[in-house]
């Protein structure tokens, strides 16, 4: 899955991973956007094991609550899959209690529902409960750690990418005088100090139905300000990145209104025309050593389409006709494609075996990384096509000038300050 979620989106940076310690309890609080996807990425590259809760329904049969298990996952009980397994709970929480009691690592979602709009639910005081208590019944002894993680995907599709940051730990043991003397209290003010430790890890805005206006900004904003090495720069990506949300959580109705729709529009001249934005903001350029790589490569990309066309074809079909929820659709697609692309490439393998002929195994073991630059050149085949039809219409075609004058007014960040 490592290999794959790396095919699937086009970065993953994970930054704050050094608040993480390698050999101490702590409870890792994670926002949830995309279903399994947010728990399977973690759990990839965390760099110790995992432990995580996961809706009960999913363990009901032997043989998928032994393989569930397997992979550190603990079921939790909630009204919708039936109140008379409610008191398991308590089994529930034992369990989580005691990977803490052994210095493990627990990853909970404290908003408790997964969803694709970009927003912050309040927290759940279940996770300061059952830090409190662990503690409590350790002596405040044990060191535990609440660390929250916010996951934030510019988008749920193909290509994506995905900023990960790990922000500033809680010690549970700073709680100690106040449970002692009032154990609700201590519940309460720690869950309000997670949630405002919480809410500067991710990216999100104040109305959901502002979402779809923001996914895009955002791309549009990163494509005006960051380069790809900025993270390791330590250029503050993600706090630049919140004030634009909160600018667009402050905006009136009406002035919203009309920026998404400029938007909108902007969006429409670019998927009618084909063109696409890095030409209208000048940060493409047609560099010769490019082109010439793209003829040179050809004959990988004509390849990676025999060898890998039906594992991706497979992986979209499933996504496409088995998921109801947009917010299971990556976490699907993930797993379909990984596990498909898995199984194919055994195939290949066994036809290798019986063709037996050198050149073809040679093609098969190198369909992974010949994937990687199929993808990398249909990309780079696609944006090179963009900007020559933009190109091609010339300076003055009024198309170009209406995505100048849209791009110019859908922009407000070169007016705020710094």
């Amino acid at each position: 899955m490592w290999i794959t979620l790396h095919f699937f989106f086009r970065k993953i940076v994970f930054t704050g991973r050094n608040h993480i310690p390698k050999d101490a309890a702590s409870i890792l609080i994670a926002n949830h956007s995309a279903s399994f996807l947010d728990a399977m990425l973690l759990g990839v590259l965390m760099s110790r094991p995992m432990h995580f809760y996961a809706r009960s329904d999913i363990f009901r049969k032997p043989w998928a609550n032994r393989i569930l298990r397997s992979f550190h996952m603990i079921p939790i009980y909630n009204v919708e899959h039936g109140k008379e397994d409610l008191h398991r709970n308590m089994e529930t929480f034992s369990e989580g209690e005691a990977v803490l009691n052994n210095k493990g690592l627990l990853l909970v979602f404290p908003e408790g529902t997964s969803r694709v709009e970009r927003i912050m639910l309040p927290l759940k005081k279940g996770t300061a409960r059952v830090a409190l208590q662990t503690e409590s019944r350790r002596d405040f002894r044990l060191g535990l750690t609440v660390i929250p993680v916010g996951i934030n995907y510019s988008a749920h599709r193909f290509r994506a990418d995905i900023l990960i940051h790990a922000g500033e730990p809680t010690a549970v043991d700073d709680y100690e005088q106040v449970y002692r003397e009032n154990p609700a209290r201590a519940i309460t003010q720690l869950t309000r100090e997670l949630e405002s430790k919480f809410s500067r890890t991710i990216l999100y805005v104040s109305q959901p139905e502002r979402t779809n206006y923001i996914n895009r900004l955002l791309e549009l904003y990163r494509a005006d300000t960051f380069h790809p090495l900025d993270h390791v720069k330590g250029v503050p990506v993600l706090q630049m990145e919140k004030e634009i949300c909160d600018k667009v959580s402050e905006m009136p109705v009406d002035e919203y209104e009309q920026r998404w729709a400029d938007l909108q529009r902007y969006d429409h001249l670019l998927r009618t025309c084909r063109l696409m934005d890095t030409s209208v903001n000048r940060r493409y350029k047609f560099i010769i050593v490019h082109q010439l790589l793209l003829l040179l490569f050809t004959p990988f990309f004509l390849a990676s389409v025999l060898l890998n066309s039906v594992p991706l074809r497979f992986a979209k079909w499933v996504a496409d006709t088995k998921v109801t929820r947009i917010d299971f659709y990556t976490s699907v697609a993930n797993a379909a494609g990984g596990f498909g692309y898995f199984l194919w490439w055994l195939i290949l393998m066994g036809v290798a075996a019986v063709i037996g002929n050198t050149w073809f195994w040679i093609a098969v073991l190198a369909a992974p990384l010949l994937l990687f630059i199929g993808i990398r050149w249909w990309e780079a085949f696609e944006h090179m096509l963009c900007h020559a039809r933009y190109l091609a219409r010339g300076k003055k075609d009024p198309v170009v000038l209406e995505l100048l004058e849209l791009r110019e007014r859908i922009a407000f960040w070169d007016s705020l300050p710094g």
